[in-house]
């Protein structure tokens, strides 16, 4: 399948996490790209199948839907990271970049490269109006004087499943952040389907503190989405 739409979701003891908000963002994804999907019961059982067939205690799924409705999938094990994710600030503020849906080919994974061969694990992206935006594979939790706050939408980015889960628990507040309030940040999270949340060391070189205690609220919140 050379084009169309995927979605990234963590499994848990055979338990997929929140389906049903990948499928209707996929679903959503698909129309305004012109195309549709199969329903979301028909995924449910052919993603169970697929599941049923391998013991993985924690794995990646990903869903692939081409342009002619076809549904792809990859299912593999998956390790969490096990130390916190170093970031560096891509600042070209690059209109191409802006991720509002998950296509492949995946333009953003030559931003992951790029960072990756500069001895970063992910990079922050900046929107043309100087509008912090998302790194290339997770969007951002950030903390800025006390406030656990996200970027808006209007900031050019993905409408992450956990991301709207932790705004609907009143565990994330939504609002601009620009550039240079980066050097204000004093903890941050890359929240993803497949990770929920993962510690931020630094960004640019500059430590920050981690916060086990906001990670644990929001892996708890993500638990109660498994097989839903």
């Amino acid at each position: 399948m050379s084009e169309g739409i995927f979605e990234t979701i963590r499994v848990e003891d055979g338990q997929i996490f929140g389906l049903h908000r990948h499928h209707c963002r996929a679903k959503e994804a698909a129309a305004s790209l012109g195309f549709e999907i199969l329903s979301e019961d028909e995924v449910r059982t052919a993603t169970e199948e697929v599941i049923s067939k391998a013991d993985y205690a924690l794995a990646r799924l990903r869903l692939k839907f081409n342009r002619s409705g076809e549904l792809g999938i990859d299912y593999e094990p998956y390790e969490e990271p096990l130390t916190p994710a170093k970031l560096m600030i891509f600042d070209r503020r690059n209109p191409d970049f802006q991720l509002r849906f998950k296509e492949y080919p995946y333009k953003n994974y030559q931003i992951l490269e790029f960072a990756k061969d500069q001895g970063f694990d992910d990079a922050i992206l900046v929107a043309p109006d100087d509008q912090v935006a998302e790194t290339s594979m997770a969007t951002l939790a950030l903390k800025i004087e006390g406030e656990w706050i996200t970027p808006p939408l209007s900031a050019g980015i993905l409408n992450g499943v956990v991301r709207a889960l932790c705004i609907e628990s009143d565990l994330l507040k939504v609002r601009k952040v620009l550039a240079n309030e980066l050097d204000k940040v004093e903890s941050a999270m890359l929240l993803s389907s497949l990770r929920n949340a993962q510690n931020v060391g630094s960004i640019a070189g500059r430590e920050l503190t981690i916060d086990n205690e906001k990670r644990n609220e929001i892996h708890r919140l993500m638990a109660g989405f498994k097989g839903r």
